[in-house]
């Protein structure tokens, strides 16, 4: 299980963020609350910008046994960023919560599942500061990689590639696999919202069938029914906030869910 921790505000330009009241504190909570009442460790994907706000909720999370991994700095789409800007926005988050947790930080989420085939030069800067990252979602055309593998592996020099013997891992998201229709997105956020539970649990159940995990996520906004609603946010992000923590409710249930890092041993 892991958490995409962010701002409800945090999908609007960098430059405006100030502009908005947090509502981070609130939300996480709930996901907190169901995750020691379900017995479920998890990471959460934090943004630099976030931890610097409140590092009070980065340690209360950590003290609760979650892992705290990178989302990035600032939520800047990694198809617009030059490679040192990249870079440096990667360094200055993992100091951030480096410096909060004194944990070393291991693994990191591209907002909005932005490393395309484009920018795999991403993977580069990655293994210079951590051991894995969880940002391919193997569909198409929207993510781009319909053909990446479905399942936790370690990388070759191509990073759509396996490699047993490699050191950095990939934690693609879950997708569930149909004839014609290709990968169909199932692990979380706006899909958990949008598709029966039914469709999502199947989905995680062949996935575990197989013998592999199952990367799920979620935002904490996801579960807050009086999102406030803002100018710039897409329609889409306010659809299902009713049902959601039904559906999560539904998953921490019927699966046992761990973080990245205790799930590879690291």
């Amino acid at each position: 299980m892991s958490v995409d921790l962010e701002d409800h505000f945090c999908d609007l330009p960098f430059s405006t963020w100030e502009n908005y009241e947090s509502r981070v504190d609130f939300t996480t909570d709930i996901l907190l609350e169901l995750f020691e009442k379900y017995h479920v460790t998890a990471t959460f994907f934090t943004l630099g910008y976030v931890a610097e706000k409140h590092p009070e909720l980065i340690e209360k999370i950590q003290s609760q046994g979650h892992e705290i991994a990178s989302h990035s700095y600032s939520h800047t789409s990694v198809k617009t960023m030059q490679k040192s800007d990249f870079e440096n926005d990667l360094k200055r988050s993992i100091d951030i919560l480096s410096k909060i947790t004194g944990e070393k930080v291991l693994g990191f989420r591209a907002p909005w599942f932005s490393i395309t085939k484009e920018n795999l030069w991403v993977f580069d800067i990655l293994k210079k500061f951590l051991k894995y990252d969880s940002s391919i979602y193997p569909v198409g055309p929207h993510y781009g990689f319909a053909d990446a593998p479905r399942h936790f592996y370690k990388i070759s020099d191509n990073p759509l590639h396996k490699n047993p013997d490699g050191n950095f891992f990939e934690l693609p998201m879950a997708t569930l696999r149909f004839p014609i229709l290709g990968n169909i997105p199932i692990a979380g956020g706006i899909y958990l919202r949008f598709l029966p539970i039914s469709l999502v649990t199947s989905g995680i159940k062949k996935l575990n069938k197989s013998g592999f995990p199952t990367m799920c996520y979620i935002h904490p906004q996801d579960l807050d029914p009086n999102r406030p609603k803002l100018k710039g946010i897409a329609w889409h992000n306010y659809w299902g906030l009713e049902s959601a923590r039904k559906k999560i409710k539904h998953l921490l249930e019927n699966f046992k869910f761990s973080s990245a890092r205790n799930e590879l041993n690291l």
